[in-house]
């Protein structure tokens, strides 16, 4: 059949514009590569590349001298829909790829992204979603060099235009950015890297961003997808955290919040985009700058408000309230000023967020004593501290039961096991059993620690927190921490005596 019978035209108010029907595309595709797989080679890839060349060429000048003529171009644009098809072989023999991408084929194909027709760069995506994720073994230096080509010749930026500019109306446009989607993850997948350069060659994380943000449609899988590929371009670039944060994102994600602080999602997919934008919010607050964003935007309020709603959410909402005192002078005061200090000592007390899995429970235990601990360390307004050490006062046998508990918890090793450990051993032991709960034990001491320090008669043996201390700096202890603690292990020792 003359594929140029599989053409259509329609008319737009701006220029016209073919659209060819890709009816029983995929299976021409399919059956094409089944009768050449055993016959292609390097001569009939050059033949390829050749007479890509050429009607690339063609096109390019049928469309620029008339430009509102598709008749006249609209030969040369079945044809290079056809050499696009036929490349799709390709990616069954990567043995070939330096053949490719060392032609003036790669440019081609990444220029062809910005095609008047959408159905060129549908074509386009197709190919390179395969190309990128070649067929069976491939020698890594192969792929690798790949990617440094597509990156030199501009692809992140071709990809992220086409990306900016797709307003998914139709079916087609909603499937392209899928795909689009999919290339970025098959790419980030084998050369994590390329994160980076996303990051800093197109707009293409702040486009996830509104796209999360945006819950227009009823069904949406771009918009779960988008929340997935923010969470891998995120985890190891600490660039992007950055980009993020500078262009607002912070905002749309707790906008996205926003919409469940009195409810839970309703569907699974809802859920997931839920717990993406935690996982990215969780990622970003390990920043100083971000922490100041989250603050900007009020995420300390909303956390406050998610936890008094009683959703599904507000273990994570918790979580992120301590990420964003953390070392954080500022975000400790505003916690105080907002009343959050009537929402963790209940919590501490198990009232109101509490859980019956052990685990869950142990995280809200470690997020309330961590918070407290944040609190009284890092708060340098003497008046705001004041009411810590009071409501820590008030609530002295709270924290004495709490740390009782996980006493009991932690599994006791015979001292003179000790001895026959060395130092790696016994960091290994110390690690793991603050996973069990020694964290939540030595919250507390340190929080006792200040008690001490400030008078108040804690009925526990001072030596024990000052040795529980002690260790915590040993192994965990920042230089600022240490040289903020050990005065106060110093006074202490020094009245014992």
């Amino acid at each position: 059949m003359d594929p140029r019978k599989k053409v259509k035209m329609q008319q737009y108010e701006d220029e016209d514009e073919m659209e060819i029907d890709e009816r029983d595309d995929y299976q021409e595709d399919m059956q094409f590569r089944e009768q050449n797989n055993e016959l292609f080679d390097e001569r009939q890839l050059r033949e390829m590349i050749g007479q890509l060349e050429n009607n690339y060429k063609l096109n390019s000048d049928l469309r620029m001298r008339y430009p509102n003529q598709p008749d006249k171009f609209i030969d040369s644009e079945v044809d290079l829909d056809e050499d696009l098809r036929k490349l799709l072989i390709l990616p069954a023999y990567p043995k070939l790829y330096p053949i490719f991408y060392n032609s003036n084929a790669l440019q081609i194909v990444i220029h062809l992204l910005q095609h008047n027709n959408q159905s060129i760069s549908n074509d386009v995506i197709q190919f390179l979603k395969e190309l990128v994720t070649p067929d069976g073994d491939v020698e890594p230096k192969i792929i690798i060099e790949l990617y440094n080509c597509l990156i030199k010749n501009y692809f992140i930026e071709s990809l992220g235009e086409l990306i900016l500019r797709n307003d998914e109306k139709t079916q087609e446009e909603v499937n392209l950015l899928h795909d689009c989607f999919e290339v970025i993850e098959n790419m980030v997948d084998i050369k994590s890297s390329i994160c980076k350069e996303i990051g800093f060659r197109s707009k293409i994380i702040q486009y996830l961003i509104k796209r999360v943000e945006d819950n227009s449609q009823t069904l949406d899988d771009n918009r779960l997808y988008a929340s997935e590929l923010l969470v891998i371009l995120t985890q190891q670039t600490k660039e992007n955290l950055e980009i993020i944060g500078r262009s607002g994102g912070i905002e749309s994600l707790l906008m996205v919040l926003n919409q469940y602080k009195k409810k839970d999602p309703e569907t699974a997919e809802e859920k997931e985009i839920l717990n993406n934008v935690y996982d990215l919010l969780t990622l970003l607050l390990i920043h100083e700058e971000n922490q100041d964003y989250f603050q900007t935007y009020e995420g300390l309020q909303l956390m406050i408000k998610i936890i008094q709603g009683k959703t599904s959410s507000s273990i994570r909402a918790y979580s992120l309230i301590l990420l964003a005192i953390n070392n954080h002078k500022e975000n400790c005061q505003k916690l105080i000023q907002i009343g959050g200090l009537s929402i963790i000592f209940p919590i501490l007390e198990r009232k109101g967020l509490k859980h019956k899995d052990q685990n869950k429970q142990f995280e809200i235990d470690e997020t309330s004593v961590q918070i407290i601990k944040q609190l009284l360390r890092r708060n340098s307004d003497l008046t705001l501290k004041q009411r810590i050490i009071d409501k820590s006062v008030e609530k002295l046998e709270s924290l004495k039961k709490l740390r009782n508990e996980y006493v009991n918890i932690i599994p006791l090793i015979d001292p003179e096991e000790y001895d026959e450990l060395d130092e790696k051993q016994l960091q290994k032991i110390y690690f793991d059993l603050l996973g069990k709960g020694l964290i939540v034990i030595e919250s507390i001491d340190i929080i006792l620690l200040e008690l001490l320090n400030n008078g108040v008669d804690v009925n526990i043996d001072s030596q024990e927190i000052v040795s529980s201390v002690k260790q915590m700096l040993k192994y965990t202890g920042e230089k600022e921490d240490i040289d903020y603690y050990n005065p106060l292990l110093q006074k202490i020792e020094v009245n014992q005596q």
